[in-house]
């Protein structure tokens, strides 16, 4: 009877070790898949933002049209009595819901455009805050500017040099090319 009471008390060595090799397997199992989750959530997001982006582009390309200033770059000669010439910022502009977004071309200007209201107009057009949103040049890409989210902040100078893939790029129109957006997910 003593010898019963004592074998109850606990798992042998050889079960602890099954145990523990069931439990590895599926944590590595577990953690692939969190892994492939988050690279598809991170995948989702620069393609949605792309999205964005490009629609935003199509509405104010359509303003563009309407107010007659597609095909204009810089000041033609009566740009002073444009409506929609601003004369601070030196840029043809289109009203986004109370905001200008200046253009070229009847898209919109590089976000990292001479002076900072371009910038600034940008981010508050299409949704882009500071809080979650970085802008870098990407000089290999013809000058484009990446539209980077903030958790990738460490990897700027990766996405400059072509060798961090996980964000959103933008040119602006020019006389010898079309805009562009383009999305980069390689290293999500």
């Amino acid at each position: 009877m003593l010898l019963n009471r004592y074998r109850n008390r606990g798992f042998t060595l050889l079960e602890l070790t099954a145990v523990i090799i069931i439990l590895s397997i599926i944590a590595v199992i577990a953690t692939s898949k969190y892994l492939s989750f988050s690279r598809d959530a991170h995948i989702a997001q620069i393609k949605g933002l792309a999205a964005q982006i490009s629609k935003q582009n199509q509405l104010i390309h359509s303003k563009s049209v309407i107010d007659n200033i597609e095909r204009l770059i810089g000041c033609s000669f009566q740009c002073a009595d444009h409506p929609n010439w601003d004369v601070q910022v030196g840029q043809y502009f289109i009203d986004v819901s109370g905001t200008r977004v200046y253009v070229s071309l009847g898209y919109p200007l590089s976000p990292l455009s001479s002076g900072s209201v371009i910038g600034d107009n940008y981010r508050e057009a299409f949704g882009l805050p500071v809080s979650s949103f970085l802008f870098t040049v990407v000089p290999t890409n013809l000058a484009s500017v990446a539209i980077v989210p903030i958790k990738w902040q460490s990897k700027l100078s990766a996405i400059r040099d072509g060798e961090f893939q996980c964000h959103v790029e933008y040119s602006a129109p020019t006389s010898v090319r079309a805009y562009s957006v383009r999305t980069y997910t390689k290293d999500c």
